[in-house]
């Protein structure tokens, strides 16, 4: 295992790092742009004597540093707050920019790469930053380029000194942060591109990984661990999944990482068939919404479980919910037909999407995997806990099997048993491993289970440095876990 990077991996940005950079260029840009422009008309309005003027521009000065400060981060809750705040900065000035009979009203030209810079920032995923947001921006600016709210323009405006070359200069500014907004998006796309090259290669040169990560009883014993892929670039880099998942998903090369993925698992099951201390752990393989809505992906499924001649009963599938939502028939159909051949499934992260109790019963699903954060918070809030306890109880009435995952602390593992869940993933009993490292740790976790019985987990192996407690799944995608 190669753990040196070679000086050329500081050239490749992975899709976790080129998202950060992206929205870090674009919040440095705005800013920037807020603080100088607000501190600009701020310092021309007080030297003509129009202080109410100059203190409209504080808004857009806080506005900058706000957005200064969250530079560092990628988040959409940041991202949402520096938005809005730029759009009421810009509405407050549109307005007090009445046209005069000479002079254009030009502020409200800011709302072009305001809404530029959220299409090119906001996953497509994030309707509301990437779609909604850009449409409003658009309708202000013909609702005040066509005077339909000239009728909220204060009584005292800027003064006639300052507007002819103020209208020149807010218009080459605005167009000016426009052209930089689409040169950080051409930079980003390139980056994009070369990612997509690399992962391509990566399915064709093996340099996809899986790791697993035990799943047990409340006794200790091992019953099936969690397959999670791994991207080993050839620089030594181990990248996790929300370094490319979602670029793969957009560029349909899921599909082959997810079937690799699965010829992986079965050749561990080839392993371990002959093996009388693993041959009855299952593997859980982790499946994408694209995979879903394949036409060829059962045909694919059946034909590499039978190529590597292993029982489809020791494998499980798991999905999100957020996998059911574009076509709930044709994904209960593909599952169905998948469970016919032999294959369980899983239901993952449960609680998080947006499928009924109706769609629910209507899926072959055997397992209800609790989603961590649910987890996480029980321990803390009443709320919480008494909504964890529900989960645990529905899966209980419609027959299925309740998994909390990211278990961490053994109070949250007893809170878990005291509601009745019987089964526990998470870095209490271990962390995601190579299959060398997991057989290790199989062997080890069964002597301890023998001998101290009680304890309910076996040792935590040492982690690798990118593991972190707070990894989950992609907001909006069910492919792989951390």
């Amino acid at each position: 295992m190669r753990n040196a990077v070679r000086p050329a991996a500081k050239t490749l940005r992975f899709e976790g790092a080129a998202r950060r950079e992206k929205v870090g260029a674009i919040l440095t840009l705005t800013g920037v742009s807020c603080v100088l422009l607000g501190l600009g008309w701020m310092a021309c309005y007080l030297y003509f004597d129009r202080a109410g003027l100059a203190m409209a521009f504080s808004g857009q000065i806080a506005v900058g540093l706000l957005a200064l400060s969250r530079s560092k981060r990628s988040d959409s809750t940041s991202l949402l707050i520096v938005a809005h705040g730029i759009f009421v900065a810009i509405c407050a000035v549109a307005i007090i920019d009445a046209p005069i009979a000479w002079v254009p009203r030009s502020a409200h030209l800011y709302f072009l790469p305001l809404a530029a810079g959220a299409i090119f920032t906001f996953e497509p995923r994030e309707r509301y930053g990437s779609v909604v947001f850009p449409l409003l921006c658009t309708a202000t600016l013909v609702a005040f380029a066509t005077g339909l709210l000239d009728a909220a323009a204060p009584r005292h405006s800027p003064p006639i000194q300052v507007r002819a070359w103020g209208a020149i200069t807010n218009t080459v500014l605005s167009m000016a942060l426009l052209a930089a907004v689409f040169v950080i998006y051409r930079a980003d796309i390139g980056r994009r591109l070369q990612l997509e090259r690399s992962l391509g290669r990566a399915v064709r040169n093996g340099e996809i990984e899986v790791h697993y990560q035990p799943q047990v009883r409340a006794d200790g014993r091992l019953t099936s661990v969690e397959a999670l892929v791994r991207w080993r670039h050839p620089s030594g880099v181990l990248i996790q999944p929300d370094g490319f998942i979602a670029l793969a998903e957009e560029s349909l090369l899921i599909r082959d990482i997810g079937l690799e993925v699965l010829r992986q698992a079965c050749a561990t099951l080839q392993r371990w068939a002959h093996d009388p201390a693993r041959s009855q752990l299952k593997i859980a393989v982790n499946v994408s919404p694209v995979q879903l809505s394949d036409a060829r992906f059962v045909a694919a499924v059946i034909a590499i479980i039978q190529a590597a001649q292993v029982p489809p009963g020791a494998l499980e599938f798991e999905i999100t919910e957020s996998a059911l939502g574009s076509d709930p028939a044709q994904a209960c159909a593909t599952m169905r037909a998948i469970e016919a051949f032999g294959v369980s499934w899983a239901l993952d992260d449960f609680g998080t999407g947006y499928s009924s109790l109706a769609t629910l019963r209507r899926l072959p699903v055997r397992v209800l995997k609790i989603d961590r954060q649910f987890v996480a918070d029980a321990t803390t809030q009443e709320a919480a806990r008494r909504l964890l306890g529900k989960i645990v109880e529905i899966s209980e009435v419609m027959g299925m099997e309740a998994l909390a995952e990211g278990i961490e602390t053994p109070a949250q593992k007893e809170l878990l048993l005291r509601m009745g869940c019987r089964r526990f993933q998470g870095f209490l009993f271990g962390r995601p491993m190579p299959l060398e490292q997991l057989q290790a740790w199989i062997t080890q976790h069964a002597l301890i289970a023998a001998e101290a019985p009680s304890a309910g987990q076996g040792p935590a192996p040492e982690a690798d440095a990118v593991d972190q407690p707070g990894s989950s799944h992609l907001p909006g995608s069910a492919s792989f876990s951390l």
